[in-house]
């Protein structure tokens, strides 16, 4: 069993919404529609080369702009600013967050306690975690972040290979057979 003592930070927050996957698949959609918009771009831009001709600058320009704004707008879904401004929303609205947390990894489950609410997780509602510098973030069935667990809420930064370790045996012991993994090392 292993305990993580911590109080939930901003970017803690950014980070489970970075990997939202709605936010992820805007995202490509939005390159998507630059990259088809660039195709009569192009188009236009070379039968105006080729024939010299001044009528197919207004059809470039507006060709351009269009490109021009998916690409910034695909810039924008991933800022970084744009998602602290939204978990700064998150934050604001929720004092729960601020608050101390416990989660305790044993073989049977994740529990998680805070002030007056304890909450338990069986390890088969996870279907695998993403580790990234700042904290381990276990998946739910339909692969969307659901529990965030802070390294620094580790006793001793020497445990976080211990944590990989325990998160990748209990989620793989709870999976059905044939089963895929979603263990992102």
């Amino acid at each position: 069993m292993l305990t993580l003592r911590y109080v939930p930070e901003l970017d803690d927050i950014v980070e489970l919404m970075a990997m939202s996957s709605e936010l992820r698949r805007q995202r490509r959609r939005a390159l998507r529609n630059a990259a088809v918009s660039l195709v009569p771009l192009c188009g236009v831009l070379g039968v105006g080369v080729a024939e010299r001709t001044a009528g197919a600058l207004p059809v470039l320009l507006i060709c351009a702009a269009i490109s021009g704004s998916y690409l910034l707008r695909a810039r924008a879904l991933f800022s970084r600013r744009r998602l602290r401004r939204r978990a700064r929303g998150v934050w604001d609205r929720s004092p729960m967050l601020r608050r101390a947390y416990e989660e305790e990894i044993a073989p049977e489950a994740l529990t998680l306690r805070t002030d007056e609410i304890t909450q338990t997780f069986a390890w088969s509602r996870f279907s695998g975690f993403v580790e990234s510098d700042r904290q381990f973030v276990l998946l739910d069935r339909s692969g969307e972040p659901s529990v965030a667990l802070p390294k620094r809420g580790l006793a001793d930064p020497s445990l976080v290979p211990a944590c990989r370790r325990l998160l990748t045996e209990h989620l793989t012991a709870s999976r059905p057979p044939g089963a895929a993994a979603l263990v992102d090392d």
